[in-house]
């Protein structure tokens, strides 16, 4: 929401930016009515010279996520060929829950609602939740970052060589002989 000249209300918006790094970047999309909005995850596009680096939005739940755009007092959305800035992985960005989410679950990102989940099979890892959100539309902080899940259950390393058996240990000593008992 674009913030009016006597608006002073001190507001935690999506999209607000904790702390990282942030790149300015150029939203492309082919489609012209398509907007791009603060909070909004997005994906690499492809960088022209002289170092312009375009993001594109998302086309699914495994999409190869790379940042989110940030909030502008001045700026409700950014359409094609407009300039933003994305919090880029590393960064911790205020973001917008569909649901309950604990603190320090993986997140995944919807692209039809602008809102992260839980994350659940295959879908792309892009974040970590940072404290709890308790409904939908709340929102909480969230180190951004991307893991791409292969399964289901997500991805399981192979199994390491077995080690080396170690040496045999030292015969233990024969101990004395004990006394013989009476014969009869």
């Amino acid at each position: 929401m674009a913030l009016t000249s006597n608006q002073f209300e001190m507001a935690t918006l999506k999209g607000t930016l904790e702390s990282g790094s942030v790149l300015e970047c150029e939203f492309y999309d082919a489609s012209a009515a398509t907007a791009l909005i603060p909070g909004e995850f997005v994906c690499l596009g492809s960088t022209v010279a002289p170092n312009v680096t375009k993001v594109i939005k998302g086309t699914g739940l495994t999409s190869a996520y790379f940042g989110v755009v940030l909030t502008n007092p001045l700026k409700d959305s950014y359409v094609t060929g407009e300039k933003c800035q994305v919090a880029i992985l590393g960064s911790i960005v205020i973001v917008e829950a569909s649901g309950v989410i604990t603190c320090g679950a993986s997140l995944q990102y919807a692209y039809d609602t602008f809102k992260v989940a839980t994350h659940a099979d295959s879908n792309t890892i892009v974040g970590v939740a940072l404290e709890n959100s308790t409904a939908d539309t709340k929102l909480l902080r969230a180190f951004i970052y991307r893991a791409a899940i292969s399964g289901a259950t997500g991805a399981v390393g192979a199994t390491g060589a077995t080690g080396a058996a170690g040496a045999t240990g030292p015969t233990g000593r024969t101990g004395p002989t004990g006394p013989t008992g009476p014969t009869a």
